[in-house]
């Protein structure tokens, strides 16, 4: 007997069943990054839709990492200066 929340059917599946969806999903969702520069260093984001989600700061201020504005998961508004990689 088996306790557990998963299905029956999808734990005797056979496993390359479902690394070939997660192949197919991962290949769908190819994340876009952006970098915004800002006085002393940089804000890097990821597109999420229509808007873009704070990643990650590298700053030479350690005051940066202290605005509200940069917190890591905060949407961000588009500005002209970025490059994309």
């Amino acid at each position: 007997m088996l306790y557990t929340s998963k299905p029956l059917e999808r734990i005797y599946a056979d496993p390359s069943i479902f690394d070939s969806i997660k192949k197919e999903k991962a290949k769908d969702e190819v994340p876009q990054y952006r970098e915004i520069m800002l006085p002393n260093g940089r804000i890097v984001t990821r597109r999420e839709g229509e808007n873009d989600i704070i990643e990650r700061i590298y700053s030479t201020d350690m005051g940066d990492y202290l605005k509200e504005e940069y917190y890591p998961g905060k949407n961000i508004k588009q500005t002209g200066e970025s490059s994309t990689k």
